[in-house]
């Protein structure tokens, strides 16, 4: 079963941290519940996302296309052991209120050696609806990360 997700957030925080803190991958799992665990490797990152016991999410993507601070292509690195294969791209714009505009595209299927297990996350996924889901309240908590740093960053700066 092939999953696509679409979102759309208005964040309110300069591109240019956005961008930072969308690629600071290591950060993640300060701020993300469900990501456990985000690791390098080689030029791509692991991640690993909460799924449902006792199997976790698992990819690993590499940027395909890069445009600092405005656009980024990922994908899936090929021949890495994962269990979910993905692809998309992601968009950062500014916008009229000094905030950025992040548009988000990210779409894959369940990705296992075994036929059995991949009909089987086939089936939780349509019941469950389990990535689409993850990546929602990733990306608004992602939201909720930003807006709460740069605040804080605006009190300090008009306090000092």
């Amino acid at each position: 079963m092939r999953f696509r997700e679409e979102l759309v957030l208005n964040i309110r925080a300069p591109r240019e941290a956005v961008w930072a803190a969308f690629q600071d991958f290591s950060s993640w799992p300060s701020w993300a519940k469900a990501i456990k665990e985000v690791s390098r490797e080689g030029s791509a990152w692991r991640f690993r996302a909460r799924g449902q016991p006792p199997v976790d999410l698992v990819w690993v993507a590499e940027a395909t296309e890069r445009r600092p601070p405005e656009y980024l292509e990922f994908r899936s690195v090929p021949g890495v052991p994962h269990n979910l294969e993905i692809s998309g791209w992601l968009r950062l714009s500014e916008s009229e209120d000094g905030g950025t505009h992040l548009e988000l595209l990210f779409e894959g299927h369940p990705h296992y050696d075994s036929p059995l297990l991949d009909k089987a996350a086939e089936w939780y996924a349509t019941l469950f609806g389990e990535p689409n889901k993850l990546l929602k309240v990733t990306f608004e908590q992602f939201k909720a990360h930003l807006e709460k740093a740069h605040h804080s960053t605006n009190l300090s700066a008009s306090t000092a």
